[in-house]
């Protein structure tokens, strides 16, 4: 009876922070460790761990710092759906990029965000298409018309489907998962990549002048309807399903 008991008041719990009990976390890191963890990561030469200045909880102590350099990309490599969620700042220059479906540095999908401050259409989002360092590109305006700002922390959720449709979702950092904003969506119709792995991406050579600086944070990759952050992260319930679900 007890047990009975228990597992009917789990599954309201689930149900009220919409958890998906047939969900999973496939990857997960949080920059704590003091080096690029080469177990997950082929890190492009420019990445850095370094201590996060900004005193924001959600970021802990510290965070990814890139300048330019191109793509980074997991050791991993994934299936054809799944939800990404991470914390970033476009600083210098003003953009950064998500790499999604790499058959390796050369060959990706890459949706780059594009805030105040940045050259390349600023409040947009630019779906790229790289095959070989020859790139295609459609930019699309955020959908909810909001700006944002460089040098601001900010969270994005893309859920990435079959048939290559891309949506993304921004919010505020530390944002709970129903408070993301749609932003908009893309569909590659020459259907080029269907799956692999993912990274980060800046424009410009490793710290050169016209190298991008950009930070990154609190990356999960789960799969499609797994809420990763049903409530603020720091959250006890929180931790301890994200807990319980690595282990």
């Amino acid at each position: 009876m007890r047990y009975t008991i228990f597992f009917t008041l789990m599954l309201v719990i689930f149900a009220v922070f919409g958890f998906n009990i047939d969900a999973e976390i496939l990857f997960h890191d949080d920059f704590e460790r003091q080096e690029i963890d080469l177990a997950k990561w082929a890190p492009s030469v420019s990445w850095r761990i370094k201590d996060n200045d900004t005193r924001h909880d959600v970021l802990d102590r510290r965070v990814l710092d890139v300048w330019g350099g191109g793509a980074g990309l997991t050791l991993t490599d994934f299936p054809e759906e799944f939800d990404c969620y991470a914390d970033f700042n476009a600083k210098n220059g003003g953009s950064l990029g998500f790499v999604f479906h790499a058959k390796n540095d050369k060959y990706f999908y890459m949706h780059e965000i594009s805030t105040a401050g940045s050259k390349y259409a600023p409040q947009h989002i630019g779906w790229h298409i790289n095959l070989e360092n020859n790139w295609s590109v459609e930019t699309t305006p955020f959908a909810d018309k909001r700006k944002r700002r460089q040098n601001v922390w900010y969270r994005v959720k893309f859920e990435v489907r079959k048939n290559y449709k891309f949506k993304a979702y921004l919010g505020k950092v530390g944002a709970k998962w129903n408070s993301l904003v749609f932003v908009g969506e893309w569909i590659d119709s020459e259907k080029r990549y269907e799956k692999g792995k993912i990274g980060f991406y800046a424009r410009g050579g490793n710290r050169g002048a016209a190298a991008h600086q950009a930070q990154f944070d609190n990356i999960f990759v789960t799969t499609p309807g797994f809420n990763i952050f049903p409530v603020e992260s720091r959250d006890k319930l929180a931790v301890m399903w994200g807990n319980l679900k690595t282990q």
